[in-house]
């Protein structure tokens, strides 16, 4: 059984989701979403327990340039592992700027967005 929850109806962006997955907490949700642009979004809710003494939700909106994700999803499968690496290092890097900020005394902000462009196909 899957301990984490997806409501991605898009194939590709399911595939998104359990790409990172790992790099989250059990019970965490990911859900793809279309701004009123139309530009897709995949939104990841989960609660963090390292930042202070109570668990904090938090919500992360990886937002996909409209071009890069129809580059993305214009290419073969066996071409999509460098999107995929590229997608892990931006949230890894995400994460860990959250912890930076904790570990600084800053607070830690409840929803974050990160701009997938160029780069990502």
């Amino acid at each position: 059984m899957d301990d984490y929850q997806y409501d991605c109806p898009s194939a590709d962006i399911d595939m998104l989701a359990h790409v990172i997955s790992d790099l989250f907490p059990e019970q965490t949700q990911f859900a793809e979403r279309k701004d009123e642009e139309g530009r897709t979004s995949l939104v990841i809710y989960y609660v963090a327990m390292r930042f202070g003494s109570t668990a904090r939700r938090i919500t992360i909106g990886v937002r996909f340039d409209p071009a890069a994700l129809a580059r993305y999803r214009a290419m073969p499968p066996r071409m999509h592992a460098r999107s995929y690496a590229v997608l892990r290092a931006y949230v890894e890097a995400t994460l860990g700027s959250l912890e930076e900020m904790y570990a600084n005394g800053e607070t830690v902000p409840r929803e974050v967005e990160i701009d997938m462009a160029e780069d990502f196909a």
